[in-house]
C-alpha cells in the first residue's frame, strides 16, 4: 500500500526512443535521458493536475516546472502550479497545499520544503481520494506515510547522496594522493536533499583518508548566507583546499567569499544543480564543477506517471525513479550546453 525505495531505478545512459503518444512525435523531441515508462496512453479525459513546488526563486525549480508544463502540453492535460516565496517558507507552502485541496484536482504532485511540513494536507488529500506523487525533496517516508495514512504513488527524484559522493571523488582526484582539507556547505537542515547530500559527503569521505573534513555548516540554499559561511570557513581554516556546496547558489556564494578574500583560484569549489549562473561561472573559470541532474526530466516523468495512474495503469509505475546525473566542468561544459541547453532555464542563450 505504501511506497518505498525498494524499486529505485537509476538512469545510466541514453534511453532508446519509443512512441510516447499515438500520432505525435517520438522521444527525440524531449530530453530523453531516461524514459522509465515506454508508451504513454492517450488520456481518456482532460485531467487537471496540481503541482506544489518549494519556490520559483531558483532556476532549478523553473526547470522542474518546465518539464511538467512541456509534458502537460504534449499529452493534453491541464497543470496548475503553486509555490512559496522561498525554500524555507514551510508554513506558506502548507497553506498553499491546503488551499489546493478544494480545487478538484485529479492528482497532486508535491515537492515539500521539508519532510514534515506537508504531512497534514497530504493526509487530507488521501482521505479525500486525491492521488499524490512525491517529487524531488523532501521525501515523505514510508513510516510517515503509514503513521499519517498517506498514499504516495511514487517518489520521482534523484539520488541526492550520490551527488555529494561525486563531489568528494572529484576533490580527491584533483588533489591527488597527498589530499587536503575539504569543507561542506549544506542546505536547509531537515530537508531531504540537504540530509542525504550530507550523508553522501560523509560516506564517501570515509573512503579517502587523505581528505580531512574541516567544516560542515548550513547556509539554507541561500547565496548570501553561503558567502558569509564560506568567509567564516576561510578565516577559521585558511588552508582549506575544497568547498563542496550542496547547491549552485551556495557555491556561487562561496566564489564571492573567495573573491572578497583575494583567493579565487586557490580553492576548488563544487556546486550542484547545473543552473545557468553556475554554467557561466564554469565557463569563466571561477567555479570548478557542478553536479547536474535532469530536473526537467523529473517534471516530465511525473506527468507521465500521473497519466498512467489516472488511466488505471499504476502497476507500471516504480515506487522510486531516480534521474541521471553528471559532473559538468571545464572539460565538457560546451558540449553540455549544446546538448541540453534548451532544457535548463536561461542556459540556451549561453550557446549563442
Amino acid at each position: 500500500m505504501f511506497s518505498s525505495l525498494k524499486k529505485a531505478l537509476v538512469a545510466t545512459g541514453l534511453a532508446t526512443s519509443s512512441l510516447l503518444f499515438a500520432g505525435t512525435a517520438v522521444a527525440e523531441d524531449r530530453m530523453a535521458l531516461y524514459e522509465p515508462f515506454g508508451e504513454i496512453p492517450v488520456p481518456s479525459e482532460k485531467y487537471r493536475i496540481g503541482v506544489i513546488l518549494k519556490t520559483f526563486n531558483n532556476d532549478y525549480f523553473i526547470d522542474l516546472r518546465n518539464g511538467f508544463q512541456d509534458a502537460a502540453d504534449k499529452y493534453g492535460v491541464d497543470v496548475e502550479f503553486f509555490a512559496a516565496p522561498g525554500e524555507t517558507d514551510l508554513l506558506v507552502q502548507k497553506q498553499l497545499m491546503e488551499d489546493m485541496l478544494v480545487r478538484q484536482f485529479d492528482l497532486i504532485a508535491v515537492n515539500p520544503s521539508s519532510t514534515s511540513n506537508l504531512l497534514e494536507p497530504a493526509a487530507r488529500a488521501t482521505e479525500m481520494g486525491i492521488p499524490l506523487i512525491n517529487v524531488n525533496d523532501a521525501y515523505i517516508s514510508p513510516e510517515d506515510q503509514e503513521k499519517h495514512n498517506i498514499d504516495i504513488i511514487s517518489f520521482i527524484s534523484t539520488d541526492w547522496a550520490e551527488q555529494m559522493r561525486n563531489h568528494v571523488r572529484y576533490c580527491a582526484e584533483k588533489l591527488g594522493p597527498e589530499g587536503g582539507k575539504i569543507a561542506h556547505i549544506m542546505g536547509f537542515p531537515g530537508s531531504t536533499a540537504a540530509t542525504l547530500r550530507l550523508s553522501g559527503y560523509e560516506e564517501e569521505l570515509a573512503k579517502y583518508p587523505q581528505l580531512e573534513s574541516v567544516a560542515v555548516l548550513p547556509a539554507d540554499w541561500d547565496r548570501k548566507k553561503a558567502m558569509d559561511v564560506a568567509g567564516d570557513i576561510l578565516q577559521s581554516n585558511p588552508e582549506v583546499d575544497c568547498i563542496s556546496a550542496s547547491n549552485d547558489n551556495m557555491a556561487l556564494g562561496a566564489i564571492q567569499a573567495l573573491k572578497n578574500a583575494n583567493r579565487l583560484g586557490d580553492v576548488i569549489v563544487m556546486g550542484c544543480d547545473g543552473i545557468p549562473d553556475a554554467v557561466t561561472a564554469i565557463k569563466e573559470g571561477e567555479l570548478d564543477a557542478t553536479v547536474a541532474f535532469m530536473q526537467y526530466e523529473n517534471g516530465y516523468n511525473t506527468i507521465e506517471a500521473a497519466i498512467l495512474y489516472l488511466e488505471g495503469k499504476g502497476d507500471l509505475i516504480p515506487d522510486t525513479i531516480f534521474a541521471n546525473q553528471e559532473i559538468w566542468d571545464a572539460s565538457n561544459i560546451d558540449d553540455k550546453i549544446a546538448n541540453y541547453g534548451r532544457y535548463y532555464s536561461g542556459m540556451a542563450k549561453l550557446s549563442e
